[in-house]
């Protein structure tokens, strides 16, 4: 019999049964306590004989009980033994099960044919199975690290797929800064010789240059907020002409000084698109800073703080083919006409409180090639039937949607009256649109 401070290892579960058997064996041999004396109802009396009881020596009675007050205080601490070793045992038999369903799962996923699918065709698959943001987060629970943690045979095809590593956004580490950069870094050399598309939620200067520093001339997407100091701003822009590659280039939480336009003029003629749509409205001194950008651009979102404003934008990117602009229009200005032969698809947010003051800018605006035209209201006002009916016809496009999002309404017969201009036109009256999100 082990001590009570003893500490008892049972290494299979026939141990734990034999041991708990010997203590019940235990407590039944010890179920009657009783003796004449003490089924008596009443306290024996100081007349007793002190040393004998009945034929009982009380001493051996209370040697007795000693004897099996220590069998049960061992069996007690025996037993709170076994209970942990149940414990244990019933966690590694859990465990043991979770493996042996996960071989089960393994095995007879080598007779599916998910299993002999030529690794240009999962490929494929896991190109489906990434998340639809522009920018992948690094998160283990999602495509494409998910991948890398299924099987032997999966994470090889996803690390040998660079195509799933071309897109990362780079969150904010602090402290944890190096051992971030070390992940990122095996992350993007996944990637090989492809494109990339990096975003960086709170630009720290040289940091994270140091980062994008290997991959220069294969950056063709760069997004970059900065929530605090301009002066980080203008140490990124004054590297960005290093990015020989870059083609998109997305700007949020800064104005916009004369210094950190002159480094975006200095961008490769590469880049189509530019959108500063998120910081503060645009009027036409401040798009002249960017000058020798505009020409290039072909896709633009940016906030307009004038009507005369956007038309000069217009002026100024002869390649345009699409513009998504939040306007902040407080007053309708009579404008000189303007026709835009490039652009196919517009879209416009009305953030002030009267649609009205769209009325001009319509009013002087022919768009020819226009495919797809979006107008967001936030207000209840109606907008103007004959202004919009007015542009559609003097612009004679082939118009496919119009769209009217926010809190915009369409009558019936508005409806028929569009389609009765364009008879192809497909007219849609829906929530916000993805462009203003």
């Amino acid at each position: 019999m082990q001590t009570a401070n003893s500490q008892v290892n049972y290494s299979s579960a026939s141990d734990i049964i034999g041991a708990l058997q010997n203590i019940l064996a235990h407590s039944q041999q010890m179920s009657d306590f009783k003796t004449p004396h003490s089924r008596a109802n009443h306290i024996p009396n100081t007349n007793y004989p002190a040393i004998e009881l009945k034929g009982e020596c009380i001493s051996n009675i209370v040697a007795e009980r000693q004897q099996q007050l220590d069998t049960v205080s061992l069996d007690i601490s025996g037993l709170e033994t076994v209970m942990g070793n149940i414990e244990n045992l019933y966690k590694q038999l859990v465990e043991q099960k979770n493996k042996i369903i996960q071989s089960m799962t393994f095995y007879k996923g080598l007779v599916s044919s998910l299993w002999r699918l030529p690794t240009e065709i999962l490929s494929q698959i896991f190109h489906l199975c990434l998340p639809e943001d522009k920018y992948l987060s690094p998160a283990s629970k999602q495509a494409p690290m998910l991948l890398t943690t299924i099987c032997r045979p999966w994470r090889e095809v996803a690390v040998g797929t660079p195509s799933l590593w071309c897109r990362l956004h780079v969150e904010p580490t602090g402290r944890d800064w190096e051992k971030a950069v070390a992940f990122y870094h095996s992350w993007l050399r996944r990637a090989r010789r492809h494109p990339l598309s990096l975003a960086f939620k709170c630009w720290n200067s040289s940091e994270q240059f140091s980062l994008l520093e290997p991959y220069v001339k294969r950056i063709s997407s760069l997004a970059v907020r900065v929530y605090h100091e301009p002066g980080n701003y203008e140490t990124l822009l004054k590297d960005l002409p290093r990015l020989p590659a870059l083609q998109e280039l997305v700007l949020q939480g800064s104005t916009l000084s004369p210094r950190m336009s002159k480094s975006i003029s200095r961008l490769p003629s590469t880049m189509h698109s530019l959108d500063v749509s998120d910081m503060p409205a645009f009027d036409i001194s401040r798009l002249s800073w960017l000058n020798r950008v505009w020409v290039h651009l072909t896709n633009v979102k940016i906030s307009i703080s004038h009507p005369d404003a956007l038309l000069h934008l217009l002026r100024l990117c002869p390649n345009l083919s699409s513009l998504t602009a939040r306007t902040s229009f407080y007053e309708a200005q009579i404008l000189e006409p303007l026709t835009h032969a490039n652009i196919q698809s517009l879209s416009v947010v009305n953030l002030s409180g009267n649609i009205g003051c769209l009325t001009g800018l319509f009013n002087a605006l022919s768009l020819p090639n226009l495919r797809v035209f979006e107008l967001w209201h936030r207000g209840s006002n109606l907008w103007s039937h004959e202004v919009l009916k007015a542009f559609l016809a003097r612009s004679r496009c082939s118009l496919e949607s119009l769209i009217f999002s926010g809190q915009l309404t369409v009558t019936e017969v508005q409806r028929a009256e569009y389609i009765a201009l364009i008879p192809s036109l497909n007219v849609i009256v829906g929530p916000r649109s993805q462009h203003f999100s």
